[in-house]
């Protein structure tokens, strides 16, 4: 089963991000006294970082809309997603390695977390391909990964996706 980009959610992003980056550019310059004549260096400095971190942002989320791929994948092997980083990096996750899913709220965003019992296997993996930020702290206390999976970019809703991944590893059974 294969779930693809919303191609309509995916470029509301882009706006919401490119208001974003308009306002940070506003606040550029307003900072270098452009209206006021005065220079407000911690202004400058902190729209100039997140306006650069953002435009890379934008020009990556408009490549990636001319990716056809699925961006998860759930097989009789495990779950291959790439909605998020981790996710992306992680690989094919197991069922057997899977031994929760739920639903946590970040922000405005709805994630699926799963926990995966074997940190060992998938850690030094995701650290490989990012870096080890990436899994420090993304333990659930007891030493079991979380991988989590936005639904921000598919053409179905978080709730419905985890509905459909449950139903989907319990068929397998």
């Amino acid at each position: 089963m294969e779930f693809y980009r919303n191609r309509k959610k995916s470029v509301n992003l882009i706006l919401i991000c490119s208001g974003i980056l308009v306002l940070l550019i506003a606040i550029f310059l307003y900072s270098i006294g452009l209206f006021n004549g005065e220079v407000v260096a911690k202004g400058v400095a902190i729209s100039s970082i997140f306006g650069l971190i953002l435009a890379v942002i934008i020009v990556k989320m408009l490549i990636s809309l001319r990716d056809t791929s699925p961006l998860v994948i759930l097989s009789e092997q495990g779950i291959i997603a790439k909605v998020t980083p981790v996710s992306k990096a992680a690989g094919l996750i197991l069922w057997a390695d899977i031994i929760d899913m739920n639903l946590t709220k970040v922000g405005a965003d709805t994630l699926i977390a799963l926990t995966v019992n074997k940190p060992d296997h998938y850690g030094p993996i995701i650290r490989k391909k990012l870096s080890a930020l990436a899994t420090s702290g993304a333990d659930d206390g007891q030493g079991n990964l979380l991988v989590f999976l936005t639904a921000s970019a598919l053409d179905v809703e978080a709730p419905e996706l985890l509905s459909i991944i449950t139903k989907y590893k319990d068929g397998l059974r």
